[in-house]
């Protein structure tokens, strides 16, 4: 599994993570976005396989859309693809990443002209299905389309579509939310995952291959495969001659590029065989020894020639051409334009035709045979039993014995009888209902439903006949000449295999009330623009409103190709709405432009109504549009070292090479440097040294700032910038201390005379104090520190971080005697408490430190109530307690209310 896990990942790595950037050593726990989504395991797995990256450092986007060029391309390459076609008629951008991807997939039958200009917008689920049918050839001739009837949105999909999703479903390789298909929504990057591994969990060598019991496998290179049993496997391109001996398998399906030899012989069973090489002439001979269920002749070309034991065909494929030379219990034809002929002394039980312009030459017997669409033609010397028709365009030449014809081609014996309201109140839904009487015969066709009112196609339905009435569910177009004694009509239409349509219809007589303030209704917007406007004129273009109405007060928004450009009131029955817009004008802009005027107006019953109108108007351009539409990126380090050269590069995307160009450096405002830059020759630069101070900013923005004036005289710049961390010299350097004078300096034994005087005119100097905790390299898991100097009998208290802590507050303490020492080490405040009661006096409040052994920052001992100043032992300043350190009360409740429990405490 390791091994075709490789394969896959080098395979499909760069096609998901198009557009998406990568996230170099993140693990997979650290995507936050992925945590209890539906698709957690198999995207787990699918970024172990490289098939999936990271947005970011903690996102995944498993729900961001797939587009068509990353589909094709993720299938070209599961497929192995190596052939081009031809893209000339996709549209696709100059330059597209996908190109040679999507010259692939035309090769490979997955692209059309009918994806034209489609291949960068996210691809529906719909369209998904239709692609991995046509890469994997999963769906069969008449698949079972009822698996669809759970899914109410399913009853749009046709043809292709619906075969393809009824494929995905009955397989269990797709499911719904929410009861629908979601047919329409984009497929995400979870869900394309999902299908591809619900459909195919190894990627490997045939060379390799021994065997699979997983979902499906694809296998690469020429095959000879004995003795082996497995799921469903697919031969990609890359596959010419294809041998299997004593082969048990569930599918197996041939997509080679050109197919040389296929040779099936020993015992085994194989379920379904499908031949969808893109080329290749095959004369397979099936062995009784190793029946093969189902044998599907798929998308390709070449002629396919077989005989043996197999008891059911079908062709799924266009234009393919197939010689049958056995007996078979069934033989369906799906595809279309095909040349099917089945040999003298073979006998079909039931032939059923459902695709057009197939030539089906009959030489053997059948005893069914079913036409069900238009165009095909069926002759030959052979001889059909019983011939039904469900077409009235057919050639049929062979021997028949009896000929029934199609009869329930069209709707004519449905009837229709239509009840609506009497009377409509303004701004009411129209609720009509069509009540069919539908013949048994007619059930179940499939129809389209058009609802009208005063002749004004107003909503449309898909309907089953026999599956209920339709119901309108629409609010009429109120206008100001509205007929307000209205007709509402129902059309029924449906269309039956031969692309005939027919329709019936009942309509209703309904009253209609109208507003009393119609607004917008009927308006009309009329945007005038000159034919042309020349380079560098501003383009006054006017907008006049053709309405009845008069003064409403509407909101007015003026475009230029999409983009909001002004807006401000326009009064009904006044003046014209204007517009003054200078263009940006830019190497390679387009020749013309639209200018639209959308009005918005909220009558007085509530109403949102919206109007517009657009005109368009050439450009005439600039010879020199010098830097329009350039950009920059600076390149510098994120962070640079105290005294270091900040050296900084700008690059620049521009589109057009010998432009004489300025470029202006700035370091937090002020002008660094100014050079003259060639564009293509060029590469902008500077180096600059910063001045350093103790208390210097330690962020710093470049800026650089490119200048050009055009040959007609506009000035033009574009601006990049960005925003470095500096470090500064440590403490030591601005001091003149060194690190060997501040460790020798500090000591922990007390030093002292045993009196408060003595405490009072001896410390460390702030400067000593700062240098010793920063050289230390003490940390805390607070923004505080607490170092207790025993030397001097001081609680100093810094704030800041690892390296970088500053000294703010010192506090006088009594620290444990020599009989009850304060205990050494490196400790944390644990937690905190009012007072400790002692009977007639207390200490409050505690700090307290080393967990629960008793250790603690607290006041001088005092009497009750608290807060007396009645002192029981003031003493201070030398060590004089049980261990705990004494503090002044304003310090104790400064450390009380601001130390957060877990700050680091140092005694030393």
């Amino acid at each position: 599994m390791k091994r075709s896990r490789k394969l896959l990942s080098l395979l499909l790595a760069a096609t998901m993570t198009v557009s998406m950037a990568a996230t170099a050593s993140a693990a997979f726990s650290d995507f936050t976005d992925v945590k209890g989504h539906w698709a957690e395991k198999t995207l787990n797995q699918a970024y172990s396989d490289g098939i999936l990256k990271g947005s970011g450092s903690t996102t995944m986007s498993p729900n961001s859309s797939v587009t068509t060029a990353q589909a094709v391309t993720m299938l070209c390459r599961v497929l192995h693809v190596t052939g081009q076609g031809d893209t000339s008629s996709l549209q696709i951008p100059q330059g597209a990443w996908y190109t040679q991807d999507a010259a692939k997939a035309v090769y490979a039958g997955l692209l059309d002209n009918s994806d034209a200009g489609q291949l960068d917008q996210s691809i529906s689920r719909k369209d998904a299905f239709i692609l991995f049918d046509k890469a994997f050839q999963i769906a069969e001739a008449q698949p079972d389309l009822t698996v669809l009837d759970q899914f109410p949105d399913a009853t749009s999909l046709t043809g292709q579509s619906q075969r393809a999703a009824a494929a995905l479903v009955e397989a269990g390789i797709v499911s719904g939310s929410d009861g629908k298909l979601q047919i329409d929504r984009p497929l995400t990057r979870a869900e394309f995952a999902t299908i591809l591994y619900r459909l195919a969990d190894q990627y490997i060598s045939a060379a390799a291959f021994a065997g699979h019991t997983g979902a499906g496998s694809v296998l690469s290179g020429d095959a000879d495969l004995s003795g082996v049993q497995m799921g469903a496997i697919w031969f990609d391109q890359s596959a010419s001659n294809i041998r299997l001996t004593d082969v048990t398998a569930k599918q197996v399906t041939v997509r080679s590029d050109q197919l040389t030899s296929l040779a099936i012989s020993g015992t085994g069973e194989i379920s379904r065989l499908v031949l969808a090489a893109r080329s290749g002439d095959i004369m397979l001979d099936l062995p009784d020894s190793c029946p093969v269920s189902t044998v599907s002749v798929g998308d390709g070309s070449g002629t396919i020639s077989f005989s043996g034991t197999t008891s059911a065909m079908e062709i799924t494929g266009q234009h393919r051409t197939v010689n049958v030379n056995c007996s078979l219990d069934t033989l369906v034809i799906s595809g279309s334009d095909c040349s099917v002929t089945v040999k003298k002394g073979c006998s079909i039980r039931n032939l059923t035709v459902l695709g057009t312009g197939n030539t089906v030459t009959l030489d053997g017997t059948t005893k069914t045979l079913l036409l069900a669409n238009r165009d095909n033609t069926v002759n030959g010397s052979g001889r059909a039993g019983e011939v039904l028709l469900n077409t009235r365009y057919y050639t049929l030449t062979v021997s028949k014995d009896k000929l029934t014809k199609w009869e329930g081609y069209d709707i004519s014996n449905v009837e229709i009888n239509l009840s609506a309201p009497t009377n409509l109140a303004a701004g009411q839904t129209l609720q009509a209902t069509a009540h069919l009487t539908v013949p048994e015969a007619d059930r179940g066709k499939a129809c389209t439903g058009t609802w009208y009112l005063n002749g004004e196609a107003m909503q449309t339905q898909s309907i089953v006949l026999g599956k209920g009435d339709p119901v309108s569910s629409f609010v009429p177009n109120y206008t100001h000449n509205m007929q307000l004694d209205a007709t509402v009509k129902f059309v029924l239409s449906y269309q039956n295999n031969d692309g005939d349509t027919f329709t019936q219809e009942g309509s209703s007589p309904v009253h209609l009330e109208t507003f009393s303030d119609l607004g917008l209704a009927d308006a009309v917007v009329h945007v005038t623009l000159p034919d042309t406007l020349t380079t560098g004129e501003t383009l006054n273009a006017t907008a006049q409103v053709e309405t009845p109405e008069v003064g409403q007060v509407c909101k007015g928004t003026w475009y230029v190709d999409g983009k909001e450009v002004s807006s401000g009131s326009l009064t009904l029955g006044g003046n014209a709405a204007s517009l003054s817009y200078r263009y940006d004008y830019y190497y390679g802009m387009p020749a013309t432009s639209t200018v639209t005027y959308r009005l918005t107006y909220t009558t007085r019953d509530g109403r949102a109504q919206e109007v517009s109108g657009e005109a368009k108007l050439n450009l005439e351009n600039f010879p020199d549009n010098g830097i329009a539409r350039a950009s920059a990126s600076l390149t510098a380090p994120t962070t640079l070292g105290a005294g270091k050269t900040l050296d900084v590069t700008a690059k620049i995307n521009y589109p057009e090479a010998g432009k004489i160009c300025t470029g202006t450096w700035y370091v937090d405002g002020v002008k660094a440097s100014t050079q003259t830059i060639t564009l293509g020759k060029d590469t902008p630069k500077l180096s600059y040294k910063y001045k350093y101070t103790e208390n210097m900013k330690l962020s710093s923005q470049i800026k650089f700032i490119l200048s050009y004036t055009t040959a007609d005289g506009r000035a033009q710049s574009v601006t990049a910038s960005k925003t470095i961390t500096l470090k500064n010299y440590d403490y030591l350097y601005y001091h003149g201390i060194s690190s060997e004078q501040v460790l020798k300096t500090v000591t922990s034994g007390y030093a002292g005379n045993y009196t408060l005087a003595w405490a009072q005119s001896h410390d460390y100097s702030k400067e000593v104090k700062t240098a010793w905790v920063n050289l230390k390299g003490y940390s805390s898991n607070t923004k505080y520190l607490v170092w207790v100097n025993l030397t001097y009998q001081r609680v100093n208290i810094f704030e800041g971080s690892q390296g970088n802590w500053k000294l703010i507050r010192t506090c006088l303490c009594g620290a444990g005697k020599s009989s009850t020492p304060t205990i050494r080490g490196v400790f944390t405040t644990s937690y905190k408490q009012t007072a400790w009661n002692y009977g007639s006096y207390y200490c409050g409040p505690i700090v307290r430190f080393n967990g629960s052994s008793g250790y603690a920052f607290h006041s001088r001992l005092e009497y009750w109530p608290m807060n007396s100043d009645r002192y029981y032992d003031a003493r201070i300043g030398f060590p004089i307690s049980h261990g705990c350190l004494r503090m002044y009360n304003d310090d104790i409740w400064f450390m009380y209310n601001n130390i957060p429990n877990g700050t680091t405490v140092v005694v030393y």
